[in-house]
């Protein structure tokens, strides 16, 4: 993989690499629904609708989030994780458009950012960011020219891991919805990811910590409240 690095590094090719596997994230995000869309009786066009609704909308607020925690200097940022927890919102407005059931949506939904996160994460390594301690035995950072720990794909796999535990919920129950598993989704994202942030050699606020580990860990502490809100809920609703 060092020696691919390099090869890329040399040829002046990383932002691309960079941008294809953001792009890829997209693409893999619009396949998996195609497949995945049958299982919540939505037509395929209806499912690349709102799909690629919540995601631009996604991105966009992404973005406007960086730039709102930059002091308003800097434009852009895929920094993901400060966003997981407001699909379900941005999703809302849209299901009642397209007149399909919130907690439908929501489990839906679910595995999308992390499809898009375990994607696009591995093009971190060939531009160099969200890069690891100095590591002798780690991944080659073509910004920092030594090696670092390789928390990139290790984030990256995680959040396919989190994917493939997501799907296997949903095949369980049936796909009935219940809205649990966007929930479950950010306890698994923000708790790891919490974790994550301290093997990442960037800026600290404090004890150690870093601004999108507080994101993380927000992301872990909301999801916890939905998941309990939710399942009461549910269970008020089956009893009456």
């Amino acid at each position: 993989m060092n020696s691919l690095i390099r090869i890329i590094t040399e040829a002046g090719l990383n932002k691309f690499f960079y941008d294809l596997f953001f792009a890829l994230g997209f693409v893999g995000v619009m396949i998996y629904n195609l497949i995945n869309c049958k299982h919540y009786n939505l037509s395929k066009i209806k499912a690349m609708i709102l799909s690629f609704i919540v995601y631009t909308v996604t991105v966009i607020w992404m973005f406007i989030l960086y730039w709102a925690f930059s002091g308003f200097k800097n434009w852009g940022g895929n920094n993901i994780v400060r966003i997981f927890i407001w699909v379900p919102l941005i999703a809302y407005p849209v299901c009642k458009i397209m007149k399909i059931d919130w907690k439908m949506c929501c489990d839906f939904l679910s595995p999308c950012v992390c499809v898009v996160h375990g994607i696009a994460h591995f093009g971190c390594m060939f531009e160099g960011c969200c890069h690891g301690y100095p590591w002798e035995y780690g991944l080659y950072n073509p910004r920092l020219h030594y090696n670092t720990f390789p928390i990139q794909p290790i984030e990256a796999i995680t959040a396919i891991l989190i994917v493939l535990y997501i799907s296997n919920r949903e095949k369980k129950k049936n796909y009935e919805p219940d809205g649990l598993s966007y929930p479950i989704m950010l306890m698994l994202f923000g708790y790891s990811r919490f974790f994550y942030e301290f093997l990442r050699d960037n800026p600290k606020i404090i004890l150690g910590i870093s601004e999108l580990a507080f994101h993380a860990l927000v992301a872990g502490i909301v999801g916890t409240h939905m998941y309990f809100q939710m399942y009461k809920d549910n269970k008020l609703r089956k009893a009456n």
